[in-house]
């Protein structure tokens, strides 16, 4: 969790566990799996890998960033979660699941991105029909144009103040043009692109152009 997070697209990051298993070759060099292992938490990655869990104190950080974002009288973001993926389908993980989305009703100045690889899940998991809260923004991962096509229509499904793509770590070419969203368009599209490289020392290349 971080109360001043160094990702420069949001302000905090808040998870709800620890923990995730690969799914994708953008998950090959897997920062949060990296980190995890730096810390001494070894065992959190895998399917049958246990996930680890936080105290009543650290699921009480974001109504304080709430309160903090009201007297300041301005929206702040919460990239949720850096170190898990909220949509893993795993029955473990339900009751984490169910109190977060509790938290992000209960703090309405707050901006919550939820960033996914699985979001073929999100409408079995999430308890919302129609129209999701206002502070929601709903993401998906697609590292080349493959993974966008599989992952793109489950994301457009859904009825959030914003949908964006995650285009990071960018493995391949990849065509957005036809997803975007049309000002004044009743048509969902995406609202916000993140596109970025690899880190690390056995990163894999990436062209800007």
């Amino acid at each position: 969790m971080g109360a001043n997070s160094k990702i420069e697209w949001t302000h905090h990051t808040f998870n709800p566990w620890w923990g995730c298993v690969r799914i994708s070759p953008a998950c090959k060099h897997c920062y949060a799996e990296t980190w995890a292992k730096r810390v001494g938490m070894n065992d959190l990655w895998g399917k049958e890998a246990p996930r680890r869990f936080f105290t009543d104190a650290h699921w009480r950080e974001p109504l304080k960033w709430d309160k903090e974002a009201a007297l300041a009288g301005e929206r702040r973001r919460v990239f949720c979660a850096s170190m898990a993926d909220v949509f893993e389908d795993r029955t473990d993980l339900n009751d984490a699941r169910e109190r977060l989305w509790a938290l992000i009703e209960a703090t309405p100045n707050l901006d919550w991105l939820l960033l996914t690889k699985r979001i073929r899940h999100v409408r079995k998991l999430v308890p919302w029909s129609g129209k999701w809260p206002h502070n929601i923004w709903l993401g998906t991962s697609t590292e080349n144009q493959l993974w966008l096509d599989k992952r793109i229509d489950h994301l457009l499904e859904h009825d959030v103040v914003v949908r964006f793509v995650s285009a990071e770590p960018l493995l391949g070419h990849m065509n957005l043009q036809p997803y975007l969203q049309t000002p004044g368009s009743s048509v969902a599209g995406i609202n916000w692109v993140i596109a970025g490289g690899e880190s690390g020392p056995d990163s894999r290349s990436m062209n800007p152009a």
